[in-house]
């Protein structure tokens, strides 16, 4: 991947090495802050579904951007698969929260800066870094994306034989 195990720290902060994590960018016109929860959006490869952090009160911007920095955050290919098995202090479900109080927002790919250092070479817009990406795994950009309600629909299709149909032993 373009971000590996040598782009997580790169200068110094007041409080010491300063990190850069997978899952952050910031809007190309303004440069407000964002989470990038999904790279791209199911039939929409040129979209992609991101949170404003500075909306969010306190509380859950906290807890979101620890989630972000933790070790399975960074893990996670997208955020918001990791986000849907969280919770924010207050014990909701962080991705549902986001989702039901419409935190999440949908940007064009080339309007999301990802920032991943503190130069220029640390900084790709997020529909080039999903070429890249798209390109190492052998697949197009569009394949990214991953529609929730397609694997549910093909887990439901293949189920057991029903019981009432099969004839019983003799």
């Amino acid at each position: 991947m373009p971000m590996g195990d040598n782009t997580g720290a790169a200068g110094d902060g007041q409080t010491g090495p300063k990190r850069h994590f997978k899952h952050i960018g910031e809007l190309v016109d303004g440069g407000a802050k964002v989470v990038i929860m999904y790279r791209t959006v199911p039939g929409e490869a040129d979209n992609c579904l991101v949170v404003g952090t500075k909306f969010l009160p306190d509380m859950y911007h906290n807890a979101l951007m620890k989630a972000v920095e933790s070790e399975g955050g960074q893990d996670a290919d997208e955020f918001a698969d990791y986000a849907s098995r969280q919770t924010f202090p207050d014990g909701t479900n962080m991705l549902a929260m986001l989702h039901n109080d419409n935190y999440i927002k949908k940007f064009k790919t080339n309007e999301i800066m990802v920032t991943y250092g503190n130069t220029a070479d640390g900084r790709i817009l997020l529909n080039k870094l999903n070429e890249m990406v798209a390109k190492e795994k052998g697949i197009s950009v569009k394949d990214m994306a991953k529609d929730p309600e397609a694997t549910a629909s093909a887990k439901k299709t293949t189920k057991k034989a029903d019981a009432k149909k099969t004839t019983a032993k003799e």
